[in-house]
């Protein structure tokens, strides 16, 4: 009966769910501003990698408030040096910052960090996303 415990303890443990690795890639909305006409977002990229990321590439999809697609962009977020904080601002011509209700990371087509190349999915799955601005930013 004893044996039969701890197999059954040791099975538990293998079979157990490993918890959740923490993002090492951030993107936070942090600001939008309409500027002539045009919504400004400014975001937020955190590195916690030991690499940089030569390249970072992000297919944004913005919503209207009513829920349908206004507006797709694709920038590009990278470089971004290893263990660092930056900030980039991109205009969205045609579309004022009041008419966006969320922006959607659709995906990370392009992701290169120093010493090799990731899956585009991988990188969205490493990205966590959070928003400070009044639209809500989600993957």
């Amino acid at each position: 009966m004893k044996k039969l415990l701890s197999g059954l303890s040791i099975a538990a443990l293998v079979l157990s769910p490993l918890p959740a690795l923490a993002a090492d890639l951030s993107i936070e909305l942090n600001k939008l501003e309409t500027q002539n006409g045009n919504c400004r977002l400014t975001m937020v990229i955190v590195n916690a990698r030991t690499a940089a990321a030569q390249s970072l590439r992000a297919d944004l999809v913005m919503f209207g408030t009513d829920g349908v697609v206004a507006k797709r962009l694709a920038v590009d977020l990278g470089p971004v040096p290893p263990s660092k904080t930056i900030v980039k601002a991109f205009d969205v011509a045609g579309l004022a910052c009041e008419g966006i209700g969320s922006i959607l990371l659709n995906e990370v087509p392009a992701c290169q960090f120093a010493g090799g190349t990731e899956a585009p999915a991988a990188c969205l799955d490493a990205v966590a996303v959070s928003s400070k601005a009044s639209a809500k930013f989600f993957k």
